[in-house]
């Protein structure tokens, strides 16, 4: 299955298709959806918070050199390698992990509409750049 280029779908309908006329695959509509930002946000949050949960669990128990990953104190307040440092990492990594997510989310939705809208422009001026020759 070959899907149309641009300047095929210009030109069929003598513009570009809207939403009520979308014929393009669901492949496609997938592939360009927007990403839900709050979504993305509390799983990478989930996925740091857990992360830092865990490994912090893991010095602990081991009561290994809690030196290397005691600096993240310097970052994240009131935290240590220590039992309560595991909920305080918890929560902070979950903070973390939810900013980055949304930022990313939102940057991407961002430079993903910059550029159909860009595609969809130099569709309409390929469209009608010959316009002044049917005068």
């Amino acid at each position: 299955m070959s899907l149309p280029s641009e300047r095929e779908i210009a030109s069929a309908v003598g513009r570009l298709p809207g939403p009520e006329n979308n014929n393009a695959p669901s492949l496609l509509l997938r592939t360009f959806a927007p990403l839900h930002r709050a979504a993305l946000g509390v799983a990478c949050g989930v996925v740091v918070g857990g992360v830092v949960a865990v490994a912090t669990l893991v010095l602990v128990i081991r009561g290994a050199d809690p030196l290397s990953f005691g600096l993240l104190g310097q970052f994240f307040w009131g935290y240590s390698v220590s039992w309560g440092g595991v909920f305080i990492g918890l929560v902070w990594g979950f903070g973390v992990g939810f900013v980055l997510g949304y930022g990313f989310a939102l940057v991407r939705n961002a430079v993903v509409w910059l550029w159909l809208t860009m595609i969809r422009s130099r569709a309409e001026m390929d469209q009608y750049s010959d316009f002044l020759d049917h005068l």
